[in-house]
């Protein structure tokens, strides 16, 4: 019988659903290699995009005149915080003052960003990525009302956009390789075999073989972005696949399951009781007030029999602290080429006790070269989400962060692994994994499972 009580939903969300039975799984690894099932929609990384070109993009032979239409509205809605944000800023500075301040080409992790530096590159405004001072203030007024849907306009458009670029060609296709890497370690290992399996934020359904091979008879998939959606179904479809699958559109970390699932057959959702729950690289968005992390933890919980794992992927904010204690005074930046770390506010931080002042709400500006843009995250500090799992029946049975859990494990499943997956990661020399810039902006990562008691 499911934990979940009856009740009211604080909000509604619309569901696109579908589901079908599959007959022997094929698995196309060299598209998995390059996917991800982030985060609301998510997240964060392996999702690849580019920005919104000058001109407004001719309608795909594939799309509807709806689907088109309400596609471009997005990409409007997404560029107008943006613009106003750096009209403003352009108003109180010099040419000289709005100089490229941060050396990068393509700041943004909100559909407003993406939107705004294609925008930007021929009516005048300045490109997010050329004006520090734009995207601070842009994260400083950030409302928390507005989060969500700042959330998935992006992700709607990014999956907009990834289905015209080849993931091979990628300049991080390696990173992506070494981050789905962990992840089927991380299943492999901690996920219940031969069960069901509830995955929130799931982006666009990369890790759906990943589940496969662990004998999964059946899969619930939610996420907040419905273009995701869209292409998880389509995904599935085209694959053949030995288990059922539901996915549907809605808030997780909001919103109780049983009103996201209402329209379900109870069987098709495993009457809400699942044998493990996964949250790959999306879990963070939750940490933006205490409230979310209390829905979001209920909803993960209810779902979970006793002795059923949570898994997922997170930033590590002992990462994120270490990095904040070295930078230079005035400073709100740190990265490379790949990736970089942008906190708008650092008084959320107490450099001498190497802590944040608050659990919550303590947000940054991440950016990943061709995947990631500015939509606004935020930080998880580590021991304060355990003690929360713990309030809610779930002991923690396993952290690392990616290094360690690649250089401890990847020998144990190398022989399990895809093929094509492998070979992404080999370097010259003969080993395999990641190295130089990309090593950093995996640093950034850790891998976690938790059980229910």
């Amino acid at each position: 019988m499911s934990d979940f009580y009856d009740g009211p939903s604080r909000y509604k969300k619309r569901r696109v659903v579908t589901h079908r039975g599959g007959g022997n799984r094929r698995r196309d690894e060299s598209r998995d290699a390059g996917a991800s099932s982030s985060g609301v929609g998510s997240g964060h990384v392996g999702k690849p995009g580019r920005a919104v070109p000058e001109k407004v993009l001719p309608k795909p032979v594939w799309m509807t005149d709806e689907e088109y239409k309400k596609q471009q509205g997005s990409i409007v809605r997404a560029i107008q915080p943006l613009r106003k944000g750096a009209e403003a800023d352009r108003g109180g500075q010099n040419p000289a003052e709005r100089g490229n301040e941060t050396g990068h080409e393509g700041f943004s992790r909100s559909g407003a960003a993406e939107a705004g530096a294609g925008a930007g590159a021929g009516d005048g405004t300045p490109m997010a990525s050329e004006d520090v001072n734009v995207k601070l203030k842009y994260l400083k007024t950030l409302q928390a009302q507005g989060k969500d849907e700042i959330v998935r306009d992006y992700y709607n458009t990014q999956t907009f956009h990834s289905r015209q670029s080849k993931r091979t060609e990628s300049p991080i296709y390696r990173l992506r390789s070494f981050n789905n890497c962990i992840k089927y370690i991380l299943i492999n290992k901690y996920g219940k075999p031969n069960g069901t399996v509830l995955e929130l934020g799931c982006g666009k359904g990369g890790d759906l073989a990943k589940w496969g091979m662990l004998g999964t008879r059946q899969f619930v998939g939610i996420d907040l972005s419905d273009e995701s959606i869209r292409e998880a179904i389509k995904r599935y479809r085209n694959g053949r696949y030995d288990f059922q699958a539901v996915f549907a559109t809605g808030d997780a970390f909001n919103v109780e399951l049983p009103e996201i699932l209402k329209d379900f057959n109870p069987d098709e959702v495993s009457h809400l009781q699942f044998d493990n729950v996964s949250m790959q690289f999306c879990m963070h968005y939750a940490f933006s007030s205490e409230a979310s992390v209390e829905s979001m933890l209920a909803n993960v919980s209810k779902s979970l029999r006793v002795g059923g794992m949570f898994v997922g992927t997170i930033p590590s904010s002992d990462f994120i602290k270490w990095k904040l204690k070295k930078l230079p005074q005035g400073e709100h930046r740190w990265g490379n080429s790949i990736y970089s770390v942008t906190f708008p506010d650092l008084d959320c931080f107490d450099r001498e006790k190497g802590a944040f002042v608050q659990p919550f709400g303590n947000v940054y500006n991440y950016f990943l070269k061709d995947a990631v843009e500015d939509v606004p995250e935020y930080v998880v500090p580590f021991e304060k989400f355990r003690s929360m799992c713990e309030e809610h029946g779930l002991e923690l049975r396993y952290k690392k962060n990616f290094f360690d859990m690649f250089n401890k494990e990847v020998g144990h499943f190398f022989n399990q692994l895809p093929g094509p997956l492998i070979q992404s990661l080999r370097l010259p020399g003969g080993k395999y994994g990641v190295a130089n810039e990309e090593r950093e902006a995996c640093s950034f990562y850790l891998a976690f499972a938790f059980e229910r008691v």
